[in-house]
C-alpha cells in the first residue's frame, strides 16, 4: 500500500473516486475538478495500480485572531468500497497531518459527514452555524430598499468588498479575493443558483446567495455592510412567495433574523456544529496569534502538557509565559507539568470557540483545578474572550 501526493495524470481516477462517493451532478463535479482541484493538495493511497482512496487539502487562508493563518481545508475523504474497513483512512488521516505539518503550516479545518470519524485524529468543534426555517410570509414587513442587480464576474471586486467588511466582525473567517467569487459565480450557475447584489443610494451594501428548488428558497450566504441592507435582502427573498412558502438559511451564530421577526415563536433556529479545526503546530500557532495578557504578571508562567496522539512535536511540554503583556510557548526540558490538555481541548481554547471555564467544566478534575487555584492561573494567563467564530466556505 502506497500512501503519496497524488500525481498530475491521477486526477481522472481521483474523480471517479469522487463521482462514486458522493452525489454532486456531473456539472458540479467538472467544475470541481477544473476550478477548485489540485493535484498537489491531495493525498491518495495506491493498492497495486489503483487508487482506493484520497483525501482533498484545498487551501485558503483564514483570520484568526487578526492574523492570517494558511491552512489545508480537509475535503472530499473518500474510499472506494472494496477498500472499506481496511484501516486505510486512519492511516491516510495520519499522513495528511504530517503533511500539513511539512507545509509548515499551523492549524487546519474540516467540515465533517460525522464527527465521530475525526475526533480520533485531534479534531473538535470550532464552529457553529444556525438553521433558520421560516415560512416565507415571515418576512412579508421588510422594507425594499435600494436596487438588486444580478452578479456577473464584472461585479466580483463589490462581492469581495462586502463580504471582507460584514466577516471582519468574527473570528476565524476565511479571506476572499475577487478569483474566489468568480468561481463562486460559476459555481451557482452550474448549480442552478443565483448571487443578487443589493445598491443603497448607488452603493454595494449587501449580497445574497441562493437557490430554489421543491418550494424552498435555500439561502447560501447573506452579507451586508449594515442592517438596512440586510432587512432589504429579506424583502427580496419575501418577493419570492408565489414560488416558495419556506426559507432556510444557515448563519451565523449571532444572525439577527429571530430578533426581527413579530412571531419567532412559529419559526425553527436550530445550532448546528458546522466545522472542525485542529491545531497543527501548537508552539507556532500561540505565538504567531500575539494573544494579548491583560491580567497575568510579567513573566508569570504555567507548565502545560499537550496531549496528541499523531504529532510529536505537540505532544510535550510546554511552557505558557507572559512576556510585556504577549502570551508565548517555549519548549520545556521539564517533564514536570502543572496542567495538561489534550489537542482538542487546546484547539477549542486557543480558536476562542470555548473559553478557559467552558473547556474545564467538560473535565472530570474540574473541580480539583478549581480549587488548587490552577483555574484562576490559566483563566489570568489566558485571558482573551471568547469570540463568535463563523466560516462558510464548503470546499
Amino acid at each position: 500500500m502506497e500512501i503519496r501526493l497524488c500525481k498530475k495524470d491521477e486526477i481522472n481516477q481521483i474523480k471517479d473516486i469522487w463521482k462514486y462517493c458522493f452525489e454532486d451532478s456531473e456539472a458540479y463535479v467538472n467544475f470541481y475538478f477544473d476550478k477548485k482541484l489540485n493535484h498537489n493538495n491531495v493525498v491518495i493511497s495506491k493498492d497495486g495500480d489503483r487508487l482506493i482512496s484520497s483525501i482533498h487539502l484545498n487551501q485558503h487562508d483564514i483570520l484568526m485572531n487578526g492574523k492570517k493563518f494558511n491552512t489545508s481545508y480537509v475535503v472530499g475523504v473518500s474510499t472506494l468500497p472494496e477498500a472499506r474497513g481496511r484501516g486505510i483512512m486512519n492511516d491516510m488521516m495520519i499522513e495528511s497531518l504530517k503533511e500539513m505539518l511539512r507545509r509548515g503550516q499551523s492549524i487546519s479545518i474540516l467540515m465533517p459527514i460525522d464527527f465521530r470519524l475525526y475526533t480520533k485524529f485531534g479534531f473538535s468543534n470550532c464552529y457553529d452555524m444556525i438553521l433558520n426555517s421560516v415560512d416565507i410570509f415571515d418576512l412579508k414587513k421588510f422594507k425594499y430598499i435600494g436596487d438588486f442587480k444580478k452578479a456577473t464576474t464584472k461585479d466580483a471586486s463589490e462581492l469581495k468588498n462586502i463580504y471582507s467588511l460584514a466577516a471582519s466582525d468574527y473570528n476565524g473567517f476565511a479571506l476572499r479575493d475577487e478569483a474566489y467569487f468568480f468561481d463562486l459565480i460559476e459555481e451557482m450557475d452550474v448549480d442552478g443558483g443565483s448571487i443578487y447584489i443589493n445598491y443603497i443610494s448607488g452603493i454595494p451594501s449587501g449580497y445574497i446567495v441562493y437557490s430554489i428548488s421543491g418550494g424552498v428558497f435555500t439561502i447560501r450566504e447573506i452579507y451586508s455592510i449594515d442592517i438596512t441592507s440586510y432587512k432589504s435582502i429579506l424583502k427580496f427573498v419575501f418577493n419570492h412567495n408565489t414560488q416558495c412558502k419556506r426559507v432556510e438559511m444557515m448563519s451565523s451564530i449571532d444572525d439577527p433574523l429571530r430578533l426581527l421577526l413579530d412571531n419567532p415563536k412559529d419559526a425553527t433556529f436550530e445550532i448546528k456544529p458546522f466545522m472542525m479545526a485542529r491545531i497543527i503546530d501548537f508552539k507556532k500557532f500561540i505565538n504567531a496569534c500575539g494573544f494579548v495578557i491583560r491580567k497575568a504578571l510579567d513573566e508569570e508562567s504555567i507548565l502545560i502538557k499537550i496531549n496528541d496522539e499523531y504529532l510529536s512535536n505537540n505532544d510535550k511540554v510546554f511552557r505558557l509565559v507572559n512576556k510585556s503583556g504577549t502570551l508565548f510557548v517555549e519548549d520545556s526540558c521539564s517533564k514536570e507539568y502543572e496542567i495538561e490538555l489534550d489537542i482538542a481541548e487546546a484547539t477549542k481554547i486557543f480558536t476562542k470557540y470555548s473559553s478557559v471555564d467552558e473547556a474545564l467544566k467538560l473535565r472530570e478534575d474540574y473541580f480539583s483545578v478549581k480549587e488548587n487555584g490552577l483555574k484562576n492561573r490559566l483563566e489570568n494567563l489566558l485571558s482573551f474572550s471568547k469570540e463568535v467564530n463563523h466560516i462558510n466556505e464548503y470546499v
